[in-house]
């Protein structure tokens, strides 16, 4: 789906996975679409892997956010919002924000 060999999937920054030490690498499906990688989640997976683990970069993504009108950042993303509104949800409403 990704349209790059695994073992290059397995480098990138930008993309969210679970898995790989005992089990095969598994990678959440909605950071592709029929072209590849989805680039508009990108900056903003690579932005909250400063301090986050990918399962609750994951949950993050598709829990609703106060910053985005309540979408959750991928009916964001799937609806054609601005990418860089995913950032600024990133900084004002982050993962720990739901703790």
């Amino acid at each position: 789906m990704a349209g790059i060999p695994a073992v290059e999937a397995t480098h990138r920054p930008d993309l969210l996975r679970i898995g790989g030490t005992h089990l095969e690498e598994v990678y959440f499906a909605f950071q592709f679409d029929r072209t590849g990688i989805r680039r508009d989640l990108g900056r903003v997976v690579q932005r909250l892997h400063r301090n986050h683990d990918d399962v609750t970069i994951a949950d993050w993504l598709a829990r609703p956010n106060p910053a985005l009108s309540h979408l959750s950042p991928l009916e964001w993303a799937r609806s054609g919002g601005d990418p860089s509104h995913l950032l600024a949800a990133a900084e004002s409403s982050p993962p720990d924000a739901y703790l």
